[in-house]
């Protein structure tokens, strides 16, 4: 079975299954690897503009890592494992395109780390998340305890990593974790209406507004804000931005061409 399913709507759209039902969609070594790979494809295509992360069934959008791979590994295997996870939850983190995660389920361990690595996440009224690594003798190792502790506070994330709590997806919406809650029959449906929405957006503005947000929190307000006009100034004298504001003054949709 493919561990990874890529699939494309209106050949703007990727969506990218992670496809291990019978393991809770579980992180593996093969799997991580295929992620990298489609990643790197999907970047390099200037067709696709919005990527939608989601799991295979109801029950998970990832439950973690492979336990029973962990438990083959010798110590160089287990960091080697840990260092290209980490480099690839970077990547994502980082990625110049707008990343949705769908989480339809579980997203625990590994799996809530990459969906912190999202822009915008939807989720089915049945999802939780939590970072469960201490009940077994570890910690998180793929960005968990500093992305968390970003995204909803140091306290909150102290008690998800210390108690090993799970927070509920309509808890996950009141922090500000999550966008929107959803039925699950409905999940997909929604995160392609915020696809569409983010097809409106000039995609060298979508690209830069993701590097502002990234490097601002790691910065003092003022570095942000110069930062922030100094990316406003650049955009200015781009096509797009003449499209755009040409677009609005003739009341009609812009085209953009990301130049």
């Amino acid at each position: 079975m493919d561990p990874l399913l890529y699939e494309t709507r209106d050949d703007q759209i990727a969506i990218l299954t992670f496809n291990r039902p019978d393991k809770m969609n579980a992180l593996s070594t093969a799997l991580l690897r295929q992620l990298d790979d489609t990643l790197h494809q999907i970047e390099a295509d200037p067709a696709i503009r919005v990527v939608i992360l989601t799991g295979a069934g109801e029950k998970a959008f990832v439950a973690g890592a492979d336990i029973g791979e962990y438990a083959g590994q010798t110590f160089a295997q287990f960091v080697d494992y840990q260092l290209n996870a980490r480099r690839l939850f970077d990547y994502l983190a980082g990625f110049p395109k707008p990343v949705i995660g769908a989480i339809n389920g579980y997203a625990l361990g590994g799996g809530f780390e990459i969906a912190l690595c999202c822009d915008v996440l939807i989720a089915s009224r049945s999802a939780q998340f939590g970072l469960p690594e201490g009940l077994l003798g570890l910690s998180p190792g793929g960005g968990g305890t500093q992305r968390l502790t970003r995204a909803v506070g140091r306290y909150v994330a102290a008690d998800v990593l210390l108690s090993a709590r799970r927070l509920k997806a309509d808890y996950a919406y009141q922090l500000g974790l999550v966008a929107e809650v959803t039925e699950p029959d409905q999940l997909m449906d929604r995160a392609l209406a915020k696809a569409g929405y983010m097809l409106r957006v000039a995609p060298l503005s979508i690209r830069e507004m993701k590097r502002l947000i990234r490097q601002g929190l790691d910065s003092s307000i003022e570095a942000a804000l110069s930062l922030e006009q100094e990316v406003l100034f650049r955009l200015y004298n781009t096509a797009d931005a003449a499209e755009g504001i040409r677009a609005f003054v003739d009341k009609r949709d812009a085209q953009f061409k990301g130049e």
